[in-house]
């Protein structure tokens, strides 16, 4: 059975037993996280459960071929998107741990563990530009890829005046606003005097 590691940008590694090599061992994990949040009993009560990125590990040798190393330090170093195929099939993976074992036993090459991450991506919309504009850029419409919102202004607080308020008008309101009048008290008794307040 051929094992092959496939990047977008670094190539292909297929680990073939009688030629280059093995995968050894495939561990697929899925996990998730609870969120804790202290009492003052001294415990822990759990409110959330957050799914956490699915990871695969690989355990595998390669014996002789300096090509496979260095198209596997190549995903790594690049951050490649690979699809392995083997026991298991997965996509979307990023190397996110990368440990080589030399040894006697295999003078011309090594055993390695090689840890990737599913990754998730956000809306395909900007895939093809491969940047996404400022928002900025969006909302004075002047994004260069077509996916413009209308132009947005600031305007601000606006106060319509009217041009035939009279003067004295607008006196007595500024004299109002500005004095010191006693505001008027509230009621002293109940309107229902009889409610004495428990139901």
């Amino acid at each position: 059975m051929a094992y092959t590691l496939t990047g977008e940008r670094c190539g292909t590694v297929r680990f073939i037993a009688d030629r280059n090599g093995t995968i050894n061992g495939e561990t697929f994990t899925h996990s998730s996280k609870v969120t804790q949040n202290p009492i003052e009993s001294g415990g822990n009560i759990n409110d959330h459960v957050f799914r956490n990125p699915a990871s695969l590990q690989l355990k595998g040798t390669v014996i002789g071929g300096q090509d496979a190393h260095d198209r596997l330090i190549a995903m790594w170093k690049r951050g490649d998107i690979v699809t392995y195929s083997g026991r298991v099939r997965v996509g979307n993976l990023v190397i996110t741990n990368l440990s080589e074992n030399y040894s006697p036993k295999n003078r011309n090459g090594f055993d390695f563990t090689a840890t990737f991450q599913v990754v998730s991506f956000g809306s395909a919309e900007y895939a093809a530009f491969g940047t996404v504009p400022m928002m900025s850029q969006q909302d004075s419409g002047k994004a260069a890829d077509g996916m413009n919102t209308a132009a947005t202004r600031s305007d601000g607080l606006k106060t319509t005046v009217s041009a035939n308020i009279s003067a004295s008008a607008y006196a007595q309101y500024v004299n109002g606003y500005n004095s010191k009048q006693s505001s008027s008290s509230g009621p002293a008794t109940r309107q229902t005097p009889s409610y004495s307040g428990v139901r």
